[in-house]
Formats: C-alpha cells, sequence, structure tokens
C-alpha cells in the first residue's frame, strides 16, 4: 500500500485550531489527479494543496490547489500555509510556487532568532476588475438587507487576481456581523453573470480609519 505524508495546518490565526484549515501533501509524486480530488474530498477541508517537482528547476515547486469538488488555478490561504510548510526550502527567503495562474512568489517570515513566523504571497496576476453586479443579488449571497450594502466609493464589484471571481462590496458594521453565506443567493448570482462559469468567492469589508475588516464567502 502507497503512503503519503501530510500536514494540516491553520492559517490566518496565532492558535491551533483557529483560522482557515488546510491539509498539504509535501510530495505528492505518484498521485493522479482523481485521486488528489478524492483526498481533497475526503479531508473536506476548503482546500487542500498537493506538492509535486517544478518544471523550472528555477523556482521551487509545482504547487496544484483542491476544494472539495474541483481545482483551483490559485487561492490566497492555501499559499500562505504551502510556504509555510514548505519554509525550510526557501532561497533567500523566498519560495517560488508554479500554479495554473501562473507564478505565485511566497516570502517567508522569521523573527530575530530565525525562528519561523509566517508568509505572504503576492498573487500570480495583477488586480483586474470586471463588471458590476446589482445591490439586490449582492445582499441576497450574504443574506442582509440592501440597506447595508455602501455605494458611494463603489458598487459591488467583480475582480479576479488568477483565482476565482471576487465579488468585492462594502457593508456597515452591522451588515458585516449579520452576513451569512446564502446558497440561492449564489446560485442567483451566476446564472446572472455567464462569466462566472459558476464559480464565485463573496468578499465584504468595512473601514476602520486606515484599517479594512475582511469576511469572505466562497460556498460553489
Amino acid at each position: 500500500m502507497r503512503t503519503y505524508p501530510f500536514v494540516t495546518v491553520d492559517v490566518f490565526t496565532d492558535r491551533r485550531f483557529g483560522g482557515n484549515q488546510l491539509a498539504v501533501f509535501p510530495d505528492a509524486r505518484g498521485l493522479s489527479d482523481a485521486e488528489m480530488q478524492s483526498l481533497a474530498a475526503e479531508f473536506n477541508l476548503s482546500e487542500t494543496t498537493f506538492v509535486l517537482p517544478p518544471a523550472d528547476p528555477a523556482n521551487t515547486a509545482r504547487v496544484r490547489i483542491f476544494h472539495r469538488t474541483a481545482e483551483m488555478p490559485f487561492a490566497g490561504h492555501p499559499n500562505v500555509g504551502t510556504g509555510f510548510v514548505l519554509a525550510d526550502r526557501a532561497v533567500e527567503g523566498v519560495l517560488r510556487f508554479e500554479e495554473i495562474a501562473g507564478l505565485v512568489e511566497v516570502k517567508v517570515e522569521r523573527d530575530a532568532a530565525g525562528v519561523l513566523t509566517g508568509t505572504t504571497i503576492a498573487a500570480p496576476q495583477a488586480l483586474k476588475l470586471g463588471g458590476e453586479v446589482p445591490v439586490e443579488l449582492a445582499a441576497g449571497c450574504a443574506g442582509i438587507d440592501p440597506a447595508g450594502i455602501l455605494t458611494a466609493r463603489h458598487a459591488p464589484t467583480l475582480a479576479a487576481d488568477g483565482g476565482n471571481r471576487r465579488l468585492l462590496v462594502e457593508v456597515t458594521p452591522e451588515a458585516m456581523a449579520a452576513a451569512g453565506p446564502d446558497i440561492a443567493g449564489f446560485r442567483r448570482t451566476v446564472t446572472a453573470h455567464a462569466e462566472l462559469d459558476g464559480k464565485l468567492s463573496l468578499y465584504l469589508y468595512r473601514r476602520e480609519g486606515a484599517v479594512l475588516r475582511a469576511r469572505m464567502f466562497s460556498p460553489l
């Protein structure tokens, strides 16, 4: 029987069992596409990553990202978590991952004593803004009253940086607290926007001075 080691990590948190969970297979050589997808479904986390040798030896690795039902071209927290697991492979503090969306650069962060403290990433593509989405549809995705969406700076707007299309929505503090993913609302939105190809992530944010507070939902 073949065996493959894996690591589970908690991303975007400073405590165990918090943040976003991720499973990482540091050496996925020999696994088929179907096996990777089955393993991601079995873990039942938002994403699972599989690390393979790079096509270009100048890069660190080829990284494939799967959620429960499909492979993803790029996503943020899987790269942060995979970079943390592979930190010892960094050259001059940098990892370079080959992914469907392009090359992802991961910077490894250590404290003065050399202890690993985190990683930061650069998206493989520049952020591209797309079309606007009606307030009613955006509110339906989050299960909130349309009055909770702020449009003085911008209407709900589609954007992409190599991963799933994101819907960027500024909301009031009350709407942020009340929000929760509404599957029916997401389906109405992707049906109305064929360019989404049935997939959408929702990013709600609110401003606190120079700081942005955000929540993300991606049920499709």
